[in-house]
């Protein structure tokens, strides 16, 4: 993964990947979140499932996910203090969280970077 950074821009998923680049000043990290009714539609229609079906595919890769994540990160996976940004694309829909992203790495790129912290007021 850092490799994979070194060589030029990259877009990872999962992979605990914010964790292995947090060092790095190009990273974006993302968790792209929706509830789980759209979810289960999404799944079901995609791999023709059921909603049962479904919502316990769903689950049973959350659980997976966050384990993983968890385990080797000592972060929360899904918790919104671990990223950068989170999306929640039942709201935007694929096109609409796409545009998000590409909206976030511009002002990455354009090198909006000074925290909140930074800019106090002197009196504060």
């Amino acid at each position: 993964i850092k490799q994979l950074a070194k060589e030029g821009p990259c877009v990872i998923i999962g992979r605990c990947a914010d964790y292995a680049l947090e060092d790095n000043p190009n990273l974006l990290s993302v968790f792209i979140h929706a509830d789980m009714d759209a979810r289960v539609h999404r799944i079901a229609n995609i791999y023709g499932l059921t909603a049962n079906k479904a919502s316990d595919r769903i689950r049973k890769n959350d659980k997976s996910r966050s384990s993983y994540y968890n385990y080797y990160t000592c972060k929360e996976w899904g918790n919104a203090d671990s990223y950068d940004l989170c999306i929640n694309s039942a709201k935007y829909g694929i096109d609409g969280t796409v545009e998000l992203l590409k909206a976030a790495i511009a002002q990455k790129e354009k090198g909006y970077k000074t925290s909140i912290e930074e800019k106090k007021p002197a009196n504060f």
